[in-house]
């Protein structure tokens, strides 16, 4: 991993995902918990996903990390976040792959 990256993860994220418990009942269950880099998205970035100036963040996490859709955060501040739709894109930019994840903090 480059020097760079393990620099700028400055919070531990906790993922949790809804998974079938039976039937039509959910549960929300913890997946895994990763070293991330929270940053909130710039205003003229907001308006292009529909998001909320103020409420509309970018996590930097590594590739391998499983984030989908839906998902919601923790941070290690307990500060939660929801990914918005279309908001996981995997990045190559070389020997910098990395994961950017498109939020909504939610309280």
């Amino acid at each position: 991993m480059p020097k760079l990256l393990q620099f700028l993860k400055n919070k531990t994220i906790y993922i949790a995902r809804l998974t079938n418990v039976s039937g039509d009942k959910f549960l929300a269950s913890t997946v895994t918990n990763c070293q991330a880099h929270i940053q909130p998205l710039e205003r003229e970035k907001v308006n292009l996903v529909n998001g909320v100036f103020g409420k509309t963040y970018i996590i930097y996490t590594d590739s391998c990390v499983d984030i989908q859709q839906g998902d919601k955060l923790r941070d290690s501040d307990s500060v939660y976040y929801k990914v918005i739709d279309g908001g996981v894109s995997k990045r190559d930019f070389g020997s910098f792959d990395h994961c950017e994840v498109l939020v909504e903090k939610i309280n």
